[in-house]
């Protein structure tokens, strides 16, 4: 027996609710020892780093390889098992955007140059202006973009809702599909950042890298709309090819209003 004092069995130390187990049926609360021991420490720490890192990987799993099951299971009520839709998305988004800002993806696929004129000398008014046009850009997809997705997730939703009227589905519920979604494009780019990065010294490189992206978030949405909402092959085809288009037109607006009141005095000398 263990001399560190236990907590009384009978009630929670948290809210004093009666106790019928290892957790407290009225706050959650697990049944734990006031004054642990460095064995109990170590089990304790041991358990939750594998029981986290497993929830984790099991989700990061289904999630790429398997579209939409996740969103099914969501959807029948299993969810202690899998990690949060919103953590997945967190996740997700913050590492893409960490790998494209340190490699640098989106400087090397914006890169506007000015070519003078046979006879005339680059104007270092007109380079000046090409630098700030490229960090702008720069900023506007590696800073504000991910910002403005908070926003462009729920309105993808909104738009899955809308081609999905009369589903039985709550708003939340399309919202928890979104989130999915957006998660695994995330991991996509991310990867895509990391091929390019890894086969910088080949020639075609990024290119493949970047279609290999697109067709798989293409795909990606498709199977994960037909899985998780039962659609034949061509109600998936033409739901989430409208969807989709919305979607990226309010995506290009988007770009076009964050970087508007940088590029618009660039052009035109004055603020629109």
């Amino acid at each position: 027996m263990s001399d560190a004092p236990w907590i009384d069995a009978s009630a929670c130390t948290n809210c004093g609710a009666p106790l019928a187990g290892s957790y407290c049926s009225s706050c959650g609360q697990k049944t734990v020892p006031l004054a642990p021991t460095l064995g109990y420490f170590a089990h304790e720490l041991t358990h939750e780093l594998l029981h986290v890192d497993g929830k984790i990987f099991r989700s990061l799993r289904l999630l790429l390889t398997r579209p939409g099951f996740l969103t099914r299971e969501i959807f029948v009520g299993r969810r202690a098992r899998y990690v949060s839709p919103i953590r997945l998305y967190l996740i997700a988004s913050i590492l893409s955007f960490a790998i494209s800002g340190l490699l640098g993806r989106y400087e090397e696929g914006v890169n506007p140059e000015y070519v003078p004129a046979t006879g005339e000398t680059a104007e270092p008014a007109v380079m000046n202006r090409v630098s700030e046009v490229e960090l702008t850009i720069s900023t506007a997809l590696n800073v504000w973009l991910p910002r403005a997705m908070f926003v462009l997730v729920p309105l993808f939703a909104a738009l899955v809702m809308q081609r999905r009227r009369g589903s039985g589905h709550t708003y939340p519920q399309h919202l928890y599909f979104a989130l999915h979604v957006h998660a695994a494009w995330f991991f996509a780019l991310a990867v895509s950042s990391l091929l390019q990065a890894a086969l910088v010294r080949l020639r075609y490189a990024a290119p493949t890298a970047d279609i290999l992206a697109e067709l798989y978030m293409v795909g990606y949405l498709f199977v994960a709309f037909k899985r998780v909402y039962e659609t034949s092959i061509w109600g998936t085809l033409w739901r989430t090819v409208i969807a989709g288009a919305l979607y990226l037109v309010a995506l290009l607006l988007a770009l076009i209003a964050i970087a508007a009141p940088t590029m618009w005095p660039l052009f035109f000398g004055s603020s629109p």
